[in-house]
């Protein structure tokens, strides 16, 4: 068995590396980080201890899927970040409303939550105590 440490990073797969950029930046104020030059264009942000490297190849799939790949993000506030989606108008999944998709779990261990994409279609999860 592999004895994993810690989570590095989380890569996400993206079509246009500046868009993503102002996204990442826009979105959730995420602090850049240096980054090798490698022959193909992306990002690196820092989140406490981990990263998100954005790297620019093929688009995904463009839905809102709370059971399959994503990163997840936890927030201080969960109502207001809500009201920034809102106010930038990107549709959103709440946890309450996703019952489908992931059944009804006990919220003593999942949190709050919400899902939504980014650009080129990696679902984000922001969640809260």
């Amino acid at each position: 068995m592999v004895k994993v440490a810690a989570l590095n990073h989380v890569g996400l797969r993206v079509s246009d590396a500046k868009r993503a950029k102002e996204f990442y930046a826009k979105v959730l104020g995420l602090p850049t980080m240096e980054r090798p030059n490698f022959p193909f264009d992306g990002a690196w942000y820092g989140i406490g201890q981990n990263m998100i490297h954005v790297i620019e190849s093929k688009a995904g799939d463009r839905k809102i899927d709370p059971a399959g790949p994503h990163i997840a993000l936890d927030v201080d506030n969960l109502d207001e970040a809500k009201k920034e989606l809102d106010r930038l108008g990107i549709e959103y999944l709440d946890g309450s409303a996703a019952g489908s998709a992931i059944g009804n779990p006990d919220r003593r261990l999942t949190g709050r939550q919400l899902w939504f994409l980014d650009p080129d279609g990696n679902t984000i999860e922001l969640r809260s105590a």
